[in-house]
């Protein structure tokens, strides 16, 4: 077993060894007879593989299934002791840490804090967590997924520019490879998130999604037909940088009137910032003392919930930007769900009605009544499964 998984198990194996075990995966407990049915493979040869699989230790038999009136099926699931992963998610002022095993339950976790670290610091307390978490782990590591904000070269592993730490087209996969020799996954954080939702949240079995991330800045990822469109530089998914106003406020990028400049939450606050500065009273003022550079996201929902005139006016004001936004993306895309997620979704109770009434105006009637607008859980983990899912897809 333990010369199995640093390479591929489908390059080892063969496509029906890999096509079972990814039924397995995503079916969680599925018996012989339901994995015959799914995969068009005959019982007999159903059989043989899974004989060969509970060998190798991938899968394991598990409690009986309901009987309809024979024996009742035997089922079959992921063996969580096969093998271990590492996933390390860099974040703005965080780095989080996870060893998981084979069924992506997390064996071990730890936050580091990386608001005082240069982008030196940060690769030095990469590769120690890597290195720690490995030594934590009895088993083999399968694969190693690290989740970085901005542009990704996916297939290169590649981060292309995250903004939060400095980088820029850092050969991040490379890297780690050459030094931990263990197979590893980079990607952006929305894609990841994406694909977290599709496996294991909201969207999961919808072919064709718009997962939307309205934090600080606004990404998007585009799911077509169950599988990502990356684009032909594998960049695809820019939505924060399209014009919504060609005379609005100057975007991080360089352009003015971007989506992101007028919808995220860093627009947002500089909104309430700049109402504050021109005289208009807020409490949000009051919680920092009158020191408005510690104006947060977190102030501005807290005084909207206490009825702040200048927190609700400016969520309000977001709130139409973000319908027009997504407006949009359900004209251009015609998708079965638009998924917003990203810290926004904490104001959600202050933005959804206006957002849900700005869409239905200004997209085709056609398009709106076959797509669902729903706010994602902001508790649940996303980017996590998604990079684990990644990992999985790739050598099982």
């Amino acid at each position: 077993m333990a010369d199995l998984i640093p390479v591929s198990y489908k390059l080892l194996k063969g496509m029906n060894e890999s096509l079972i075990l990814n039924v397995i995966r995503h079916n969680k407990y599925v018996s012989r007879s339901e994995i015959a049915k799914i995969t068009n493979l005959t019982p007999p040869t159903v059989t043989n593989i899974i004989n060969k699989l509970l060998e190798d230790g991938l899968v394991k038999e598990d409690k009986l299934g309901e009987s309809s009136g024979g024996r009742p099926p035997v089922i079959l699931k992921i063996n969580n002791e096969a093998f271990d992963l590492i996933v390390i998610i860099i974040g703005t002022d965080i780095m989080e840490e996870y060893l998981l095993d084979a069924e992506l339950n997390i064996r071990e976790s730890q936050v580091d804090s990386i608001k005082k670290e240069d982008k030196e610091g940060i690769f030095k307390l990469l590769f120690d967590r890597i290195k720690d978490l490995k030594g934590k782990s009895a088993k083999e590591i399968a694969g190693i997924g690290i989740v970085v904000r901005g542009p990704v070269k996916s297939t290169e592993g590649v981060s292309v520019f995250s903004p939060n730490i400095g980088w820029r087209n850092v050969p991040i996969k490379e890297m780690i490879e050459k030094e931990f020799e263990i197979p590893t996954f980079v990607e952006n954080d929305v894609r990841a998130m994406a694909l977290g939702e599709f496996y294991n949240g909201i969207a999961k079995n919808v072919g064709n999604v718009v997962f939307l991330k309205v934090g600080h800045g606004i990404g998007a990822t585009i799911i077509l037909d169950g599988k990502i469109y990356r684009g032909i530089n594998d960049m695809a998914g820019e939505i924060g940088h399209t014009t919504i106003d060609v005379a609005g406020p100057k975007c991080s990028c360089g352009n003015y009137g971007c989506f992101e400049a007028l919808a995220s939450e860093k627009a947002l606050v500089n909104n309430v910032v700049k109402r504050i500065k021109e005289g208009s009273y807020s409490i949000v003022s009051e919680y920092v003392s009158g020191d408005l550079e510690n104006i947060t996201t977190r102030f501005v929902y807290k005084a909207a919930e206490e009825g702040d005139e200048v927190a609700l006016s400016e969520l309000n004001k977001i709130a139409i930007y973000l319908g027009i936004g997504i407006a949009n993306i359900v004209n251009v895309f015609s998708p079965e769900l638009v998924l917003i997620s990203g810290g926004i979704v904490r104001g959600r109770r202050f933005i959804e009605d206006v957002v849900l009434e700005t869409i239905k105006k200004r997209s085709f009637e056609a398009n709106y009544s076959s797509c669902s607008i729903v706010f994602s859980n902001p508790d649940y983990n996303t980017a996590l499964m998604g990079i684990s899912n990644i990992i999985l897809d790739s050598i099982l």
